[in-house]
Parts: C-alpha cells; sequence; structure tokens
C-alpha cells in the first residue's frame, strides 16, 4: 500500500474511532453520573442573592460566566452556595435548587442539564464518530476485497492512461494532493473511448509521464462497475 491513499483512510478511520470511544466513555460517565446525582439528590427553596461575574481559564484565554449566589435553609442550618446562572434569573427570585443529604453546602439546578449533555456527547461525539471511522474502514475493506477477488476471478484488460486527476476522496493539508489516474479503454478503429477506469489514489509527482502508457485493468465477471486498476508495473508504484 505503497504512497496508497488508503493509509490516509486507516489512519483517519482509526483516529475517529479512537476519538468516538474516548466521548462515547465520557458521555456514559456523564450519564451515569448524572442519574447517580438524580436518584440522591433532595430539594429545598433558595433565594438568589447576587449575580456576579467569574473569570475562568488561564493566560490570554480567559473568558467570563455569570454565577448566581444563592441562600437557603436545610434542616435549621443556613447556607450559602453559588450555581450556574440561568437565562431569567434575577436577584430575589425563588428557585427550587438541588443537593445531596450527604453535600447539603453544595447547591446545583440538578442533573438534567448534565444528563442532556451526557447524551450529546456519548451520541454525536461518540457513536456518530465511531460510525465516521467505521466508513472509512469499510471503505477499504471493500476496495481491498473487490481488489483481491478480481485479480483472482475477473477479467484482465488494457486500458491507456489519459490523464491525471486530483482524487477528491481524500483531503491532505499541506504537502502533495493525492492523484488518481484516468485510463480509457479505446476503439481500436475510431480510437473512440468505450470505458474510463479510475487507479486508486497515489503520492507520486510522476504521474504525468504515466500518460499513454498501458496499465492492466481487473474487471468483475457480473459487475463491470467493479474494477481494479493495477499500477504495480508502472515503475513502482504500488497499491
Amino acid at each position: 500500500m505503497k504512497n496508497n491513499a488508503n493509509m490516509i483512510f486507516l489512519i483517519v478511520g482509526t483516529f475517529l474511532i479512537i476519538i468516538g470511544l474516548f466521548a462515547a466513555r465520557m458521555g456514559g460517565i456523564k450519564m451515569i453520573d448524572a442519574y447517580r446525582y438524580s436518584s440522591k439528590a433532595m430539594t429545598t427553596e433558595g433565594v438568589i442573592t447576587d449575580i456576579e461575574l467569574e473569570r475562568y481559564g488561564s493566560g490570554t484565554e480567559t473568558r467570563t460566566r455569570r454565577i448566581a449566589n444563592v441562600d437557603y435553609v436545610i434542616n435549621g442550618n443556613k447556607y450559602e452556595s453559588k450555581i450556574n446562572f440561568k437565562a431569567g434569573m434575577l436577584i430575589g427570585d425563588e428557585i427550587t435548587i438541588y443537593y445531596l443529604p450527604d453535600e447539603p453546602q453544595i447547591a446545583s439546578l440538578g442533573s438534567r442539564t448534565d444528563l442532556l449533555a451526557g447524551i450529546f456527547i456519548f451520541v454525536v461525539g461518540g457513536l456518530v464518530f465511531i460510525a465516521a471511522g467505521i466508513h472509512f474502514l469499510n471503505v477499504i475493506r471493500k476496495k481491498t476485497a473487490i481488489k483481491k477477488y478480481v485479480k483472482q476471478n475477473g477479467t484482465m484488460i488494457y486500458a491507456e492512461v489519459i490523464a491525471v486527476e486530483t482524487d477528491f476522496s481524500v483531503s491532505v493539508q499541506g504537502g502533495n494532493p493525492y492523484s488518481l489516474l484516468k485510463c480509457a479503454v479505446k476503439d481500436p478503429e475510431t480510437n473512440k473511448i468505450t470505458a474510463t477506469y479510475n487507479s486508486w489514489g497515489v503520492k507520486n509527482d510522476n504521474l504525468g509521464s504515466y500518460v499513454g502508457k498501458q496499465v492492466k485493468v481487473y474487471l468483475d465477471p457480473q459487475d463491470k462497475s467493479k474494477y481494479y486498476v493495477d499500477l504495480e508495473d508502472l515503475m513502482g508504484i504500488g497499491n
């Protein structure tokens, strides 16, 4: 698979699956924590006493967010805690807050937001990335399977390299883009093109020198849309 764009698919697919597994794990943990919190948490009424700006981050990347101070009473004991600001909150408002019996000094607006965030991370950050990664790997699997099948059971013909085109199925930032060789079968009497075939994407600065040369193309006997352009005889270009 030397200089083959399939390597990019393999790297990207594997990377996406790793990210997806990590995100799914984090989302799952967040959902479990939110569920555990909601199953143990108790509620009481509190009063917003102040709304302030809090800076977070470090260096030049600091940001600000609103934090609400809330006073509440549990079992005759008065507490003051900071909670996340929610749109519409005003000083003096009475709100329902959640707390754990063994940590009454820590109040929150409940675990619903954390639960939704966990579901979002699990589904979008996890399952979507995993599905995308599997798709990339599946592309390689199908192409490799077709190559193996047609070389063993297909019909071999010769085609002429007529152009070098960018392989838009692979996007690489920086460096040389991947290209493919467009090959054609021509009618020997009229010289008209009767069929065209594209090679797999490869990275090679000398592809233009192969225009006009003949390459082997292996065709599936039952489905001519499945084929493999064999570049292995063109000065060491491997697939």
